[in-house]
Parts: C-alpha cells; structure tokens; sequence
C-alpha cells in the first residue's frame, strides 16, 4: 500500500526550500526509491523541479544536487533520465564541497577522484557511498550467512563485492 504522498524528488526538493533537513527529504525520497514506491521509480524523478520564488545560493546548490541525485539512481538503476536534469542550470559555478573537511586539501584531492560523475559535472564533491542502498546491503548480509559465514569482517567483504559486482566500484 503506497502512502498518501509518494515522496517523489520534486517533494524532496520542495521540503529542502521549506527548510526541511536536505537529508531528511533526501531520506524521505530514498525510502521510496529502494523501498515502497521502487516498481515506479521513473515517477519518482520525472517532474522537473520547481524553482522556489527567493532562490539562494542553498537552493540552487540543493537543486543541483537532487538533479545529479537523479541521473546517479538512473544511471545505477538503468532507468532512463529524465531530460530536465540536463538543464545547464543545475551546474554550480563554484564547486561545492559536501564534507565537513572542505578545508583539508587531502579530502579535496580524494573527492576529485571518488565523487560519481553525475555529481562531478555539476561542481559538486560528495562522498561514493551517498545512495547505499540498505535493503540491498541486508539481502546480500543474509544470503553471506546463509552460506555460513560468520566473521563480520568476511560478511563485510562479502557484502561489499556483491556491491561491486552489481553496481561497478
């Protein structure tokens, strides 16, 4: 049974722009993406966003965000991207560094190379485990202990190559 609003990036961002935690409304539309809305996920991110009347600096960069966001789950879910994320808009002039060390040229220089391309082009430097998606990761846990290992270093290691080997490094 879906709920009463299918929490669709759209939502997300427009809860971003009410001053919703990003990561709450990312969370929100997370759920639905891996979990009770996933048999509909082109629904989920083909409305474009909606600019909000005062755009700040925060918007935008929340903007581009949600629209690399969308070309990331697309690309690793082999749906097709909607074309409103290709709107020269949701690329940041200045890049944006999505880390509390943003000061630290060591972080700098490994976010240059681990940030996904969808984000990378857009100016923005996250982390390569943004979207892990953990009904995945709990599946791929309990076949590792179907198959009797115990050690949670080897159900790591095991979980981990099942990620790889089903959504590339």
């Amino acid at each position: 049974m879906l709920p009463a609003t299918i929490e669709t990036m759209r939502w997300a961002y427009e809860q971003i722009c009410t001053e919703e935690d990003p990561w709450t409304a990312l969370g929100n539309f997370t759920n639905a993406w891996y979990g009770y809305a996933k048999h509909m996920r082109t629904d989920l991110v083909n409305e474009p966003l909606i600019r909000p009347a005062h755009e700040t600096e925060y918007t935008h960069q929340w903007a581009a965000f949600c629209a690399a966001s969308v070309e990331f789950l697309c690309d690793r879910y082999n749906i097709s991207c909607p074309d409103w994320i290709y709107d020269p808009y949701y690329i940041l002039t200045t890049p944006w560094w999505r880390t509390r060390q943003a000061h630290d040229i060591t972080i700098r220089k490994r976010l240059l190379q681990t940030t996904p391309a969808p984000f990378a082009r857009r100016n923005i430097f996250c982390s390569n485990r943004l979207f892990q998606n953990k009904y995945e990761t709990y599946e791929w846990i309990q076949e590792a202990i179907a198959q009797g290992i115990t050690s949670p270093g080897e159900i790591h290691r095991y979980t981990h190559q099942k990620e790889i080997s089903t959504h590339g490094a």
